[in-house]
C-alpha cells in the first residue's frame, strides 16, 4: 500500500517496506507539472509483456515496474478496487497505479486540486 502525500509542487508516494521490497523500488516524487490526470477506475488485470521488476502474484500482489502496451507502468495494490491511477507526461513512467489507505476519491480530489492550484498560479496550501 502507497502513502500519498500532496505538496506545493509534487505529489509524494511512500511505499510500506514490504511493497518496496517486492517493487524493488523505492517512493516516488511526481512533479505536479507532470500529472496529466487522475482516475479512480478500478484497474484491469496486469498485462506487461518484455521487462519486468517487481513482484506479479494474481489476487496476492502487484509491485514494481511493468512495461505493457501503454509504456514503463509503476503498480503497488493488492486490491485493485482501492487504486488511484495518475497518468504522466516528461516521466520514466507512463502512470503510476496505487492503492490508496483510505478514500481514493478524496486523494484523487486532493491531486487535482493542487493541480489546479498550480496551474492558477494560486499559492499552495
Amino acid at each position: 500500500m502507497a502513502h500519498v502525500t500532496v505538496g506545493d509542487d509534487a505529489v509524494h508516494i511512500r511505499l510500506e517496506l514490504l511493497d518496496e521490497v517486492l517493487a524493488f523500488h523505492g517512493g516516488l516524487t511526481i512533479p505536479l507539472a507532470h500529472i496529466q490526470g487522475v482516475s479512480t477506475d478500478p484497474v484491469p488485470a496486469v498485462r506487461w509483456h518484455g521487462e519486468r521488476f517487481g513482484t506479479d502474484l494474481p489476487g496476492i500482489i502487484t509491485a514494481g515496474t511493468f512495461v505493457n502496451w501503454d509504456g514503463h507502468v509503476f503498480y503497488d495494490f493488492r486490491d485493485p478496487d482501492r487504486c488511484v491511477t495518475i497518468r504522466l507526461d516528461h516521466e520514466h513512467y507512463n502512470a503510476v497505479v496505487v492503492q490508496v489507505d483510505g478514500d481514493k476519491e478524496a486523494v484523487a480530489r486532493e491531486i487535482e486540486a493542487a493541480r489546479a492550484r498550480l496551474a492558477s498560479g494560486a499559492p499552495g496550501g
